[in-house]
C-alpha cells in the first residue's frame, strides 16, 4: 500500500567496473536503507569520458516512509548509505 506521505527521489548516477551486473547492484542499494521503496535504472552510459573496464550506471532512487514526511537530513543519510554502498563494488559517485 503506497504511504500517505510523500516521497523523495533522488538520481545517483555511479561509475562501475563492467563486472559488476547493474541487478546486483540495485539489489544491494535497495536493501542499503529502510527507507528505499523503489528502484530503477534509467540508464547505462559506456563512453571516452569514462575509464576503461568502467560504465556509469545511472538510477532513479524513490525513499519514503509510512509514518512520516521525512526531512532533508533523512534523505540525504539515506543518500549517503546508499554511496558507501556502492563503494563496496568498486562503484564511485560520478
Amino acid at each position: 500500500m503506497p504511504s500517505r506521505y510523500p516521497s523523495a527521489v533522488v538520481d545517483l548516477a555511479l561509475v562501475t567496473p563492467r563486472t559488476v551486473h547493474a541487478q546486483d547492484l540495485a539489489h544491494a542499494l535497495r536493501a542499503a536503507s529502510e527507507l528505499v521503496e523503489e528502484i530503477q535504472l534509467f540508464d547505462v552510459y559506456r563512453g571516452a569520458t569514462l575509464a576503461p573496464g568502467t560504465r556509469s550506471l545511472a538510477y532513479s532512487v524513490r525513499f519514503s516512509s509510512p509514518d512520516h514526511t521525512l526531512s532533508d537530513d533523512e534523505v540525504s543519510g539515506a543518500r549517503d548509505a546508499l554511496i558507501t554502498c556502492a563503494a563496496e563494488f568498486g562503484a564511485t559517485l560520478r
